[in-house]
């Protein structure tokens, strides 16, 4: 008996060590690449709006620069909205800051705040315990509602969107809300994804009379006439005027149009994708075995650049560059 436990544990071991990870390596590359410029300092955060330096200012994923502005410490900054920052820590407090840096407003909520948007002195949030708030910079919360607890999050969080009557929610339970402005109720629900662990939505966008949303799992389309759905494997969500780029994690990107009919698609073996952006008609990603990718909207003429430099640094793109540590590189 004992020979034949002994015989089994070998065989599972052997099996075990003869499964070696693979990695995405391109057959050919088009040149290496290294940093253009450099940072005042690396980056040690960062959310789908912003990534945070070590001396406490921010980088915004668009074009507008706040390199003069200063976070207050342990706070990241989840919004940049009409010349106002929005900042928040992990005890629920949160700070708007005025483009003159000046302190226009401070609350401190029952839960650290993971999302906001602003309109007029309304705020909506999304708190960690996931609480959808919508408050009143001089008259405090006028609603607020606890949803389904969800104590595994992906660190993206969407953030809320207002639009006309009605502020659009996005959910760390894998739903939007949508609630009226007028009355103060929920007036639609909109389940993605029912996944038990991360689950919260990454990506929320309006283009023209259609709402984006995803999770890692599923995309939907939502417009007037009806709701489309998309089960995917998903790492991030990109848009360019006529459609949707999907990247999975498996290595898969797919373009779709806004009903999420199937444009194109691209796949790179074992690529783990980390960061993405469309930039000058060019979609970039970042893999995280040291490989820039670029290609044009049609998922055509790939090129793959070595970036070693990037290997295991904390990243984020936006505003035409990619930036890794404390190094900066211009996209092509």
């Amino acid at each position: 008996m004992k020979k034949i436990f002994l015989t089994l544990f070998c065989l599972i071991f052997l099996c075990a060590c003869g499964t070696k990870r693979q990695y995405f390596e391109p057959k050919q590359t088009d040149g290496d690449l290294s940093h253009n410029s450099n940072l005042k300092s690396k980056i040690v955060d960062w959310n789908l709006v912003s990534a945070k330096l070590s001396n406490n200012t921010a980088i915004l994923k668009n074009n507008i620069s706040i390199d003069k502005f200063k976070l207050p410490k342990n706070y990241m900054l989840l919004a940049y909205q009409d010349g106002e920052y929005f900042t928040a820590d992990n005890n629920g407090n949160l700070k708007i800051f005025d483009n003159s840096y000046n302190e226009i407003y401070s609350f401190q909520f029952d839960s650290s705040v993971v999302g906001v948007a602003s309109n007029g002195d309304d705020l909506a949030l999304i708190l960690a315990n996931n609480t959808i708030v919508l408050a009143n910079r001089s008259l405090g919360i006028k609603f607020s509602q606890t949803l389904t607890s969800a104590p595994a999050q992906d660190s993206r969080t969407a953030n809320p969107i207002f639009l006309d009557n009605i502020i659009v929610y996005p959910t760390l339970d894998g739903k939007i809300l949508i609630l009226s402005r007028n009355n103060l109720q929920v007036i639609k629900d909109v389940v993605i994804s029912a996944e038990n662990f991360f689950n919260n939505v990454i990506h929320l966008s309006v283009i023209g009379d259609k709402l984006i949303a995803a999770t890692a799992k599923k995309i939907i389309v939502v417009s007037p006439a009806r709701t489309l759905y998309l089960d995917a494997d998903i790492k991030d969500v990109a848009l360019s005027d006529d459609g949707i780029f999907i990247l999975e994690k498996d290595g898969t990107i797919i373009k779709t149009d806004y009903n999420l009919r199937k444009i194109a698609e691209k796949k790179f073996e074992f690529a783990i994708f980390v960061k993405s952006n469309i930039y000058n008609n060019y979609l970039y990603i970042f893999e995280k075995t040291g490989y820039l990718i670029k290609m044009n909207l049609n998922l055509d003429n790939a090129q793959v650049f070595q970036l070693s430099e990037a290997v295991d640094k904390i990243s984020f793109m936006g505003n035409g560059k990619f930036y890794y540590g404390d190094k900066i590189l211009d996209l092509l």
